[in-house]
């Protein structure tokens, strides 16, 4: 804990089960399939290529510079 506060983390233990982690996991599933659905859309793309887009739009989440 002390290496860690030493450069600014926080540490927090959880349960992976409780509402407020499955809430926020459900908002950014959400966000995904939202996302993947438009590139889909938008690109005229059939759905074989979710995969590839699912794989961008999680690129392109961990690329906000905003919190989830």
């Amino acid at each position: 804990r002390h290496l860690l506060s030493s450069h600014g983390t926080v540490f927090r233990l959880t349960c992976p089960y409780t509402s407020q982690q499955n809430g926020r996991a459900e908002r950014i599933l959400r966000t995904l399939n939202e996302c993947v659905r438009t590139l889909l859309f938008h690109a005229y793309m059939p759905s074989r290529f979710w995969p590839d887009a699912l794989a961008t739009a999680t690129l392109l989440l961990n690329l906000r510079p905003c919190r989830p």
